[in-house]
C-alpha cells in the first residue's frame, strides 16, 4: 500500500488514525464513510501502523535518537481489526478535515517537497515558520495546539504534518465538567488536556480505579469514550452519540452554510454538532423541555464567560441567603416576600406522592431567585440545572443536598461553556452556523418550520438527520414530568402525553382500528400490520394500541419530512433496530428498523442502505443494544 512513491509534487499521502476509544468495530463503517466522503476517494485500510512505518514514504521518519516519530504514530492505537485508513490524493487545505473529523484521534499528511509554500497549502495557518531544516534525523515544529510538522531528508526531502481534529480536543471537556469543582481546577484541566495530545507521548498511563489518584490525562487515555462534551453537557439524560451524528453529517457531504433539519431533535445533539461545523440548522421537537435545552446549549456558546461567572456566583449567594432564612423560620423570608422572589411550583395531585414539602419550598426559592435575574436566556440556563435532578430533589434530597446538587450541576454547565470559550480564544475561533429551534409537531412540519425557511431564504432543507422515539420503548414524557412543571412548561402533562409520538399511554379503544383494519391501518407497511395483529391475537391490546398510534404518527412524519426535503438530498434516520415484546410464552420482535425503511419507501424516498451500530453500554434490562442508521434519498 505505502510502497509507491508520489508521482508529482502536488500529490500527498494521508494517514488517518482511529480513536482508541471507539466502542467496537461496528462503528468503523461510519469512520470509513466520513473519510470516503471528505476525501472523495475510497480509503485503504491500515491493519497496523507499524506496517506502514516499515515502508516508504513513512520509513524515512524512523529514528532511534532525538525525535522518534514512530512513537507518536503508534501511541494508543484502536485495538480492533484495523487501526486506520490511507488515501493518496492531491495536496489540499486540511482545515476542513481538522474541524470536521469525528472518529480519528489524529491524521498525518506527507509530501515529497521542501517547499514551504507547498506546506502552507496543506496548513493555511502555518505562521512564524519561514525556513525549514532538512537533516538526516527528523526535525519537529510545534506549530499550534493541534498541528505539528516534521522534516527529513535522506534520499529526498519530505514534510510530514500531524493534525489533531478539534473533536479530539473538545472531548476532554466531559471530564472537566465531571471532576472540576472550581474555575481554577477547570482551567488547569483545560490546559492539561490541550497539552496532552502534543506533549505526552511517553507519559505512563495510570489505570488506578481510585479516581482521586488519577489526572484528567488518565481519563482521556481510557478506552471509555466520552458521551458528552462542551454544551452537550447541558440538559437531561438520554442522548445519542455526538461523534456518530458528526460522522453522518460528514458522510452526506453537508457543507458550511447549508441547512440541516432535525424534526425530532430531542435535546439538540445533531443541532449543536452542525453549528460547531458551520452548518445552519433548524430543530423541532414536541417536548418543550427539549427545545429549551437545544436553544440554550447553542445560544450560550456566544455568551461572555466572565459575565456568566459573576451572574452564577451572585445567584448562588442569593439562593443561600434565602434558603437559610427559610430553614430558620420555616416560612418564606420577609426579604423574599418584599422582593416577590418566591415562585410557586405547581405539582398536580396525581404526582404529589413522595414529594417532600420542605424540598418543594426549596425548589420554589431557587426558582424565585432565578426569575429575579434580568436576562431571560440566563434564567432558562439556570433553570435547566434544576431539570437534571428535579425528581430526586423533590423526593429524596434534603434542603442542604438540593443546594449542593443544584450548585454542582450549574457549575458543571458553566465549565462546559468555559472550556469552549478557552478553546475559541486560545486555539481556534470557530465560525458557528446559525440555528432556529421550534416547539412543534413533526406531523405538521411544513407549517412549523415555515418562518425558519423564510429566515434562511430556502424553499427546502438541504438534509434531514433525526432520531425519532424508539417505538414505545422510552417514556420521554414521564422521565421529565417534574421538570416540565417546575419550569412552567406545561399545565397538563396528560394532555401533552396524548399527542406525544411514542407515548405508551393511549386510549385502549384505538385497538379497534387494528381489528377493523381501518384506512390508517392499511396505509402501514405489511410488516407493521403483521406485528400489530399478532399482539392483538396474544392479548397485548393496550401495547398494540400504543404501537399502532406510533406507526400512524411516524407515517405522517415521513410524509412531512419528504415534503420539506430538497430533491436529490438525504434523510438519515437513527433508530433502535428492534424492540422485544412478550407474546404468550415467547418473546416477539418488533423490527423497527425494517418497518421504518418500508415507511420511507412508501412516501417516495429511495432507501439507499442501512448500517447497524452496536452499543457497548447496552444493559440486559431491555435497553436497545443496536442503533439502526437508515439512509434515504429524495428522488430528483
Amino acid at each position: 500500500m505505502g510502497q509507491s512513491m508520489l508521482g508529482q509534487e502536488e500529490k500527498a499521502h494521508y494517514y488517518f488514525k482511529l480513536k482508541h476509544d471507539i466502542q467496537n468495530d461496528s462503528e468503523l463503517v461510519l469512520a470509513e464513510f466520513e473519510i470516503k466522503s471528505l476525501m472523495d476517494k475510497q480509503p485503504e485500510t491500515i491493519r497496523n501502523f507499524v506496517d506502514d512505518l516499515c515502508m516508504q514514504p513513512l520509513n524515512d521518519f524512523l529514528s532511534t535518537q532525538g525525535v522518534r516519530v514512530q512513537d507518536i504514530i503508534t501511541r494508543l492505537p484502536y485495538c480492533g481489526d484495523i487501526q486506520g485508513y490511507h488515501v493518496q490524493a492531491d495536496v489540499r487545505n486540511c482545515m476542513d478535515l481538522i474541524s470536521r473529523l469525528a472518529y480519528f484521534r489524529e491524521f498525518y499528511v506527507l509530501i515529497l517537497s521542501k517547499d514551504i509554500e507547498m506546506a502552507r497549502k496543506i496548513y493555511t495557518e502555518l505562521k512564524g515558520v519561514e525556513d525549514l531544516t532538512f537533516d538526516k534525523s527528523p526535525t519537529i515544529y510545534n506549530i499550534s495546539p493541534y498541528a505539528q510538522m516534521f522534516t527529513i531528508q535522506k534520499d529526498q526531502p519530505k514534510i510530514l504534518f500531524r493534525f489533531i481534529p478539534f473533536h479530539v480536543l473538545y472531548e476532554p471537556s466531559h471530564y472537566a465538567c465531571q471532576l472540576a469543582r472550581t474555575v481554577t481546577q477547570a482551567d488547569r484541566m483545560y490546559k492539561a488536556s490541550i497539552l496532552h495530545f502534543q506533549k505526552n507521548f511517553y507519559r505512563p498511563y495510570s489505570p488506578s480505579s481510585a479516581r482521586w489518584f488519577k489526572t484528567i490525562e488518565d481519563f482521556i487515555d481510557e478506552r471509555d469514550a466520552p458521551q458528552l462534551y462542551l454544551t452537550h453537557y447541558i440538559g437531561v439524560k438520554g442522548k445519542f452519540f455526538p461523534r456518530m451524528v458528526r460522522a453522518i453529517t460528514n458522510g452526506i457531504k453537508m457543507k458550511e452554510g447549508e441547512l440541516l433539519l432535525d424534526p425530532m431533535c430531542g435535546s439538540g445533539t445533531m443541532n449543536l454538532e452542525a453549528v460547531l461545523c458551520g452548518i445552519n440548522t433548524i430543530g423541532v421537537d414536541f417536548h418543550p423541555l427539549f427545545t429549551n435545552i437545544t436553544k440554550i446549549k447553542i445560544d450560550s456558546l456566544k455568551w461572555d464567560i466572565e459575565w456568566l461567572r459573576k451572574e452564577i456566583e451572585g445567584l448562588l449567594r442569593d439562593i443561600r441567603l434565602n434558603v437559610e432564612a427559610y430553614t430558620k423560620n420555616k416560612t418564606l423570608s420577609s426579604y423574599m416576600v418584599e422582593k416577590q422572589k418566591a415562585v410557586e411550583v405547581f405539582i398536580p395531585k396525581s404526582l404529589r406522592k413522595g414529594v417532600n414539602e420542605d424540598s418543594l419550598h426549596c425548589i420554589e426559592i431557587i426558582k424565585g431567585c432565578i426569575r429575579d435575574l434580568k436576562n431571560k436566556e440566563l434564567q432558562q440556563f439556570c433553570e435547566l440545572a434544576l431539570a437534571y435532578w428535579i425528581r430526586s430533589m423533590l423526593k429524596k434530597q434534603t434542603i442542604e443536598k438540593i443546594i449542593e446538587t443544584y450548585s454542582q450541576r450549574l457549575w458543571s454547565m458553566f465549565f462546559s461553556l468555559y472550556y469552549f470559550w478557552k478553546f475559541k480564544h486560545e486555539v481556534q475561533d470557530l465560525k458557528l452556523g446559525k440555528h432556529l429551534v421550534y416547539t412543534g409537531d413533526v406531523r405538521e412540519l411544513e407549517k412549523v418550520i415555515k418562518p425558519g425557511m423564510e429566515y434562511f431564504g430556502k424553499h427546502f432543507v438541504d438534509a434531514i438527520i433525526t432520531s425519532p422515539p424508539y417505538g414505545t420503548a422510552i417514556d420521554y414524557l414521564n422521565e421529565h414530568v417534574y421538570a416540565l412543571y417546575a419550569l412552567d412548561l406545561t399545565k397538563d402533562h396528560l394532555k401533552l402525553d396524548e399527542e406525544h409520538i411514542g407515548s405508551p399511554r393511549v386510549q385502549a379503544r384505538m385497538v379497534g382500528n387494528i381489528i377493523s383494519k381501518s384506512d390508517d391501518f392499511l396505509t402501514l407497511p405489511t410488516s407493521a400490520q403483521s406485528v400489530l395483529m399478532r399482539m392483538v391475537k396474544f392479548g397485548r391490546k393496550v401495547k398494540a394500541a400504543a404501537l399502532y398510534k406510533y406507526f400512524v404518527d411516524m407515517f405522517q412524519a415521513f410524509r412531512q419530512m419528504h415534503n420539506v426535503l430538497a430533491p436529490d438530498k438525504f434523510l438519515v434516520m437513527i433508530i433502535g433496530k428492534e424492540q422485544t415484546i412478550k407474546l404468550g410464552a415467547e418473546n416477539g420482535i418488533i423490527d423497527l428498523g425494517a418497518i421504518m425503511e418500508e415507511m420511507g419507501k412508501s412516501v417516495g424516498l429511495m432507501h439507499l442502505h442501512s448500517i447497524d451500530i452496536g452499543l457497548r453500554k447496552a444493559s440486559e434490562r431491555g435497553a436497545i443494544p443496536t442503533e439502526h442508521v437508515i439512509f434515504f434519498k429524495k428522488a430528483h
